[in-house]
């Protein structure tokens, strides 16, 4: 390319990037082809939303309670429910979750999987990764498990 100068300044001419996103051409099918560390989950944390359908819905993931586990019966539990196939989508849902999961590897969070049980129209997963949000629905394996490990969260005093 040529750089023009004028008096005042030189540019060089930027070719411009094409409009299509890199990431948008994402192969993957489910959530452990899409983030293949999911597999080396060795401890989770499950959050628990207090009031998840409050009317504030700026506050309502300030209360919560937390349970955290390494049963390889739960790991596997997530990771079965993760292997089903994912609809991608842009935005979120306008339902709202009723809580996450923290994935570990090692001592190490490197993933959020968030959830719902509402199962009328808002029973998933989701995970984001690349801007992208990619929801699989929940067996319903998955939500006993969570609703029973809920009665075993200890709530986490919010900080002022």
């Amino acid at each position: 390319m040529a750089t023009i100068c004028y008096v005042l300044a030189c540019t060089t001419p930027v070719k411009e990037k094409s409009p299509v996103a890199a990431n948008s051409f994402i192969t993957a099918s489910n959530a452990l082809e899409l983030d293949p560390r999911l597999v080396t989950a060795d401890s989770l944390v499950f959050v628990f939303y207090k009031d998840p359908y409050m009317t504030d819905s700026l506050r309502y993931t300030r209360f919560y309670s937390q349970y955290p586990s390494t049963d390889t019966i739960e790991v596997n539990q997530l990771l079965q429910n993760l292997a089903w196939k994912f609809k991608k989508q842009e935005k979120p849902r306008g339902c709202r979750n009723e809580g996450k999961i923290w994935c570990f590897a090692k001592g190490k969070v490197f993933q959020t999987i968030y959830f719902s049980t509402r199962c009328n129209g808002c029973c998933f997963l989701f995970l984001v990764k690349d801007g992208y949000f990619f929801y699989t629905d929940v067996k319903q394996s998955l939500v006993d498990m969570l609703k029973d490990l809920q009665l075993k969260a200890i709530p986490v005093k919010a900080e002022k």
